[in-house]
């Protein structure tokens, strides 16, 4: 076994990466090691649990020497590998008490799990949870133990919100804090996972407040031929070509945010949607696209090239793309109609295409890929091309949007 007075030597004497054996306690047990680095700075000592699982080399970092002294490596030992080895279980898959287990680190793991997991609406949850000045973290109390946090504390925080009138957002607040929380409870229990983590989360503090059933009400608001034209030609700069782009394609306003220029086929007037950016994840999604959008993603090409074309400024919180509250605050500065949210544009696109340009609802939703959300068959089994048809639905489309974007006084001589 080893001894302090053997490691110091070693550190001392160390050429080359050296390996001290602390020895096993019998077959089947593993043994603790301590493996010894060269570094510019100095030599790094980590402690080190090795074992085999069918026949397989496993190991675990403990801790760092002298950080973590030779008895209490014995002891983390006996009690993360050698027991759990006993119990018939993988030492790796023990779970660990987090080390600052705050309501800042829980919603910061949280975060980057879902962008691990590629959420598309990872950007927003982090902005609402972290980031923006009124976030849930600061609310709640960032360096306050997330294990801590009592229903009190939470509703507290959401009712000042609700005050304020934002009653969306509270209802949003509500909902990320219910999964970050929810997430920290159930990682601890994750048996799919190697390194779990035990928050001392116990219950869920948000469970206790009810949800808001009345803040997200479904929207109806779709605008007229006129508001289109309107909206087409006051909308400015960057948020306006995303507003256009989303008239002209009836896509997701998201979807249209992280678009790239290698995505845009301007040859064929393709839009090729790679799976990962499509709500479900599950396929790419392609779309012939309307002259008028051709001559906005030729436009921004030519200044972008093949990456982002809708870019963030450097810097930004959001990542390599803008916000969608940028894009939200350019259309409530529009004045040429109603107001409007962006995501009423994609209604807009539905409607107008059903009632104006006379698309079947099959195809429209095909183009909007909601035949493949919803409906079984569709999802698993339907695997047709449909790209004929979709052209043939877009030209139409085209068709009618040209014309409702001419002045009125054309319209009527027309």
């Amino acid at each position: 076994m080893l001894t302090d007075k053997q490691i110091q030597r070693a550190i001392r004497e160390l050429k080359t990466e050296t390996t001290l054996n602390d020895g096993a306690a019998g077959r089947g047990t593993g043994s603790l090691r301590l493996r010894l680095r060269p570094t510019a700075a100095g030599v790094s000592a980590t402690w080190m649990a090795f074992w085999k699982k069918d026949g397989k080399r496993q190991t675990k970092p403990l801790g760092r020497y002298p950080d973590m002294s030779l008895a209490e490596a014995r002891e983390a030992f006996g009690g993360e590998v050698r027991q759990v080895l006993h119990a018939g279980r993988n030492p790796r898959a023990v779970v660990q008490a987090v080390e600052k287990p705050t309501v800042e680190a829980l919603f910061q793991s949280y975060v980057a799990h879902l962008r691990t997991a590629g959420t598309a609406t990872v950007d927003e949850i982090e902005r609402i949870l972290l980031l923006r000045s009124s976030n849930c973290a600061d609310g709640l109390g960032r360096h306050r133990n997330a294990a801590d946090i009592e229903p009190a504390d939470v509703s507290k925080h959401l009712a000042s919100h609700f005050a304020r009138g934002v009653r969306r957002q509270t209802d949003l607040m509500r909902t990320y804090m219910h999964a970050a929380f929810s997430w920290g409870m159930k990682a601890t229990h994750d048996y799919r996972a190697e390194n779990r983590k035990d928050w001392g989360i116990k219950a869920n503090p948000v469970s206790a407040i009810p949800k808001d059933t009345e803040a997200s009400q479904a929207r109806e608001r779709n605008l007229s031929a006129d508001e289109i034209r309107a909206v087409w030609n006051a909308a400015p700069d960057q948020t306006g070509d995303v507003l256009r782009l989303v008239i002209a394609c009836g896509q997701r306003v998201l979807e249209t945010i992280k678009v790239e220029g290698k995505e845009i086929d301007l040859d064929r007037a393709l839009w090729n949607m790679p799976a990962h950016k499509t709500k479900l994840r599950k396929r790419p999604h392609t779309i012939p696209l309307p002259r008028q959008a051709v001559e906005i993603f030729r436009e921004l090409k030519a200044i972008h090239g093949d990456g982002p074309l809708f870019p963030a400024r450097q810097g930004s919180k959001h990542g390599p793309f803008i916000g969608i509250p940028s894009v939200s605050r350019g259309a409530s500065r529009l004045t040429c109609c109603d107001p409007f949210q962006p995501r009423d544009l994609r209604r807009t696109w539905k409607s107008r295409a059903g009632d104006g340009a006379k698309i079947s609802k099959e195809l429209r939703d095909l183009i909007q890929q909601h035949a493949l959300e919803g409906d079984t068959g569709s999802k698993h089994y339907d695997r047709a091309d449909y790209l004929p048809q979709l052209r043939a639905a877009m030209d139409k489309w085209e068709a009618w949007l040209d014309q409702a974007l001419q002045p009125k006084e054309e319209q009527a001589a027309a």
